[in-house]
């Protein structure tokens, strides 16, 4: 099985963003980094969300670095980010994920992620990026300008959530056409340890063929407990989810 197969091309961002707060984006958009990292791919996971979030906090269980973007990108020279002050800059996970978050001391540019992008596509490393809630800042276009990007739209498995999600879809319609919601794969996360609260056969019912697929993510308590993630702590059944997830986004960004 080549690379391609198992993960998108290095040049492809990945991109994670929820319909609400709590919805699972960043815990998923590390499941995804460490599913690609465990596979040997160079991967990134990078918090584009404005002014930052917990990225690091919740990933980084091997190397948590005190730098974020902000101060890698005052060190980069004329746009170009070094080797030396990406790896400074970088946290990293068991797996050896790499992980880039906000210090949240300057709100996020279209220049930040210009240059993160070309840095990573430079290095052939792949990119799952923590987007938050909203698609619409300007500074994300350098990243949905990627015909080929996934887009992973993270919906915690409640009646309120999903009622939430049309506006969602409506947003990557009308930023991307009906292309990019057919690149998007709807991942429904249970924060429920009884049980799934909702029938999701009524979800895909309604859905049909607007988009990708469904993909789920059960309740694992490690998940749930607020510690920092380690991959090897994770369920069985969640690791697996996030394989299917990522196969899901593979074959969404190929068509």
């Amino acid at each position: 099985m080549t690379s391609r197969q198992i993960w998108v091309k290095p040049a492809v961002p990945v991109l994670v963003v929820g319909v609400c707060g709590g919805s699972g984006c960043t815990t998923t958009a590390l499941g995804l980094a460490n599913t690609a990292a465990v596979k040997g791919i160079s991967v990134a996971a990078v918090e584009a969300t404005p002014a930052g979030g917990d990225l690091a906090e919740r990933g980084a269980d091997s190397v948590l670095s005190e730098n974020g973007i902000e101060q890698l990108l005052r060190s980069a020279r004329g746009g170009i980010i070094s080797d030396e002050a990406f790896a400074q800059a970088s946290s990293h996970t068991g797996t050896s994920a790499r992980i880039l978050h906000r210090s949240g001391n300057k709100l996020a540019t279209e220049a930040d992620y210009v240059a993160v992008d070309d840095y990573l596509r430079s290095r052939r490393a792949s990119a799952v990026y923590d987007v938050g809630h909203r698609l619409q800042p300007p500074y994300l276009a350098p990243l949905l300008k990627h015909s080929q990007a996934p887009i992973v739209l993270t919906v915690p498995c409640r009646v309120d959530a999903f009622n939430r999600m049309r506006s969602s879809l409506d947003t990557i319609g009308g930023l991307l056409g009906d292309a990019g919601l057919k690149r998007t794969v709807v991942t429904i996360s249970n924060q429920d340890a009884n049980g799934w609260p909702v029938d999701i056969a009524l979800l895909r019912k309604y859905l049909g063929d607007k988009i990708w697929s469904i993909e789920q993510i059960p309740y694992d308590q490690h998940l749930g407990s607020g510690v920092v993630i380690s991959y090897d702590q994770l369920a069985p059944e969640t690791v697996t989810a996030y394989e299917k997830l990522a196969a899901a986004a593979v074959a969404a960004s190929e068509g």
